[in-house]
C-alpha cells in the first residue's frame, strides 16, 4: 500500500491587514474541559494543581472568566498553552462509540478515552487534507446479508459475505492490521493508563476508526481488529453500549472472519486433542483459547471438552497471553505517513504544534503499532519481529474414540 501527495504544499494565505501582535485570541473553555477529561482528574484536583478552588475550575469551562491563568492550566494538564486558544474539537460522542465493557468502566474513564480519540481524530483529518489513503471500504450489514433467504441474517452470515466481497478465499488473514487499513479503516492506539478499555470503535464523516490496545498478544490484536470490524460493518449508527448481545455478536463475526468454516472444517480430523489445538491457533494466527470456542461454535468437541480445555489453558497462562505467540502485526499506513510527512517538513514536534496535541499523547497513539521510528527524537521505539512459523495446513493426527 503506497501514499501518494495530492497537496504536499499549502497554499500560501493572504497577509492579514493586522499585525499579528493586534490579534487577541480567545480562550476556549471546551477545550480546557477536553483536556482535563483527557488527563481523568476533577475540577477540584485541577484547581488544587493550579492553586484555586473547585468554583474558580467550573468558572473557566463555563466561559465566565475571560482570562483564566492558561500558563498554570498548561503545567497542570501537560497541554501546550496553543492548545487551550483553538476553535471547538469536534468531539466523539459515547454514543457514537462502540465499547466491550463500558458497564464496568467509570464515567472518568469513559471521558479520558473519548477525549483522546477527539484529539487524534483530529490528525486523521490532518492526514486527509495532505495525503491520498485508502477510501472507506466497509460495507453494511444490509449490504453483506442482502442474498441471504430463507432465515434472520446472522453475523456468520455476514463475516462470510465480507470474506467473499474482499476476496479472501478459505484461507487465513495473512496480516489483519493492513487489510483493515486498506479498506479504509483508521486504526490508532490506546495510551497505557487506557489500556483497560480493550478496543472501541466508530465512524466519523464516512471513515472508520479502531482504537486497540496494542500491549496485548499479536492473535488478541488480531481479535480485536475482526471483532471491531464487525461492529463497525452490524452496527453503524446503533448505540451498542451495554448491551450484551451486540458483543456477542461481534465475537461471533470475529470468530467466523478469522476462521471460516469452510476452510477449517475440512482440516479437522478424528477425534481432536489439545495438541491440535495448538497446531490449529498457529496456522490461522489466533489464540488458543479462540480457536476452542471455534470449535465448540462449529460442534466439533463437546462441552464437557470445552470446558477442561479452557480450564488446561488458563492453568498454562493462556487467558493473559499467548505463550510463544507470533509477531505482532505493523502499521505499513502510519509508518509511511509519518515517513512522507518528515520528508515534507513535518516532524512530529510540528505536527503537535500545529495539532495542539501534547507530545506524548501523541506518541502513545503510535506505541506497538509502527516497526521503527521515523526520527530518532520521535518516541516510536522498534520492536522485535518474530514469524508465524506455520503457512501450509496443519497435518492432524486421527485419535481413537
Amino acid at each position: 500500500m503506497s501514499l501518494t501527495r495530492p497537496n504536499p504544499t499549502r497554499p500560501s494565505r493572504p497577509e492579514s491587514l493586522l499585525d499579528a501582535s493586534e490579534i487577541q485570541p480567545e480562550f476556549n473553555p471546551s477545550r480546557l474541559r477536553l483536556a482535563r477529561e483527557r488527563r481523568g482528574i476533577t475540577k477540584e484536583a485541577l484547581g488544587s494543581l493550579c492553586g484555586v478552588s473547585r468554583r474558580a475550575v467550573t468558572d473557566w469551562e463555563a466561559g465566565k472568566v475571560e482570562h483564566p491563568p492558561v500558563a498554570s492550566i498548561a503545567r497542570a494538564l501537560e497541554f501546550p498553552e496553543s492548545y487551550f486558544y483553538g476553535d471547538d474539537l469536534d468531539e466523539v460522542g459515547a454514543d457514537a462509540v462502540s465499547f466491550r465493557a463500558l458497564s464496568s468502566m467509570t464515567s472518568r474513564q469513559v471521558g479520558r478515552v473519548l477525549a483522546h480519540a477527539s484529539l487524534l481524530r483530529g490528525f486523521s483529518s490532518w492526514i486527509d487534507s495532505r495525503y491520498a489513503t485508502p477510501d472507506p471500504d466497509v460495507p453494511s450489514f444490509e449490504e453483506l446479508t442482502a442474498s441471504v433467504e430463507g432465515s434472520e441474517p446472522c453475523p456468520v452470515d455476514a463475516a462470510l459475505s465480507l470474506r467473499s466481497i474482499w476476496n479472501l478465499g478459505t484461507r487465513p488473514v495473512l496480516d489483519m492490521l493492513a487489510l483493515v487499513e486498506s479498506r479504509g479503516v483508521r486504526v490508532l492506539g490506546l495510551p497505557g493508563q487506557d489500556r483497560e478499555v480493550d478496543a472501541f470503535s466508530f465512524w466519523h464523516e464516512g471513515r472508520p476508526f479502531i482504537f486497540i490496545n496494542a500491549s496485548k498478544s499479536a492473535e488478541r490484536l488480531r481479535f480485536d481488529l475482526a471483532h471491531e470490524l464487525g461492529h463497525l460493518c452490524m452496527h453503524r449508527d446503533v448505540r451498542t453500549n451495554r448491551n450484551r448481545r451486540y458483543e456477542l455478536d461481534a465475537n461471533s463475526f470475529a470468530g467466523s472472519f478469522l476462521m471460516p468454516a469452510n476452510g477449517l472444517v475440512p482440516q479437522l480430523v478424528g477425534t481432536l486433542s489439545l495438541p491440535d489445538v495448538m497446531k490449529l491457533k498457529v496456522y490461522w494466527r489466533v489464540s488458543a483459547t479462540a480457536m476452542v470456542r471455534r470449535l465448540h461454535q462449529l460442534r466439533r468437541i463437546s462441552d464437557w471438552q470445552y470446558r477442561s480445555w479452557m480450564i488446561d489453558l488458563s492453568e498454562k497462562g493462556f487467558r493473559s497471553n499467548e505463550p510463544d505467540g507470533g509477531a505482532k502485526e505493523q502499521s505499513a499506513l502510519l509508518r509511511q505517513i509519518l515517513s512522507l510527512a518528515r520528508e515534507d517538513g513535518w516532524r512530529v514536534d510540528r505536527i503537535c504544534k500545529e495539532l495542539g496535541i501534547p507530545r506524548k499523547d501523541f506518541s502513545e497513539a503510535f506505541m506497538g503499532l509502527t516497526v521503527t521510528s521515523v526520527e530518532s527524537s520521535s518516541g516510536f521505539g522498534a520492536s522485535e519481529r518474530r514469524s508465524f512459523p506455520l503457512t501450509t495446513p496443519p497435518v492432524l493426527r486421527a485419535v481413537s474414540d
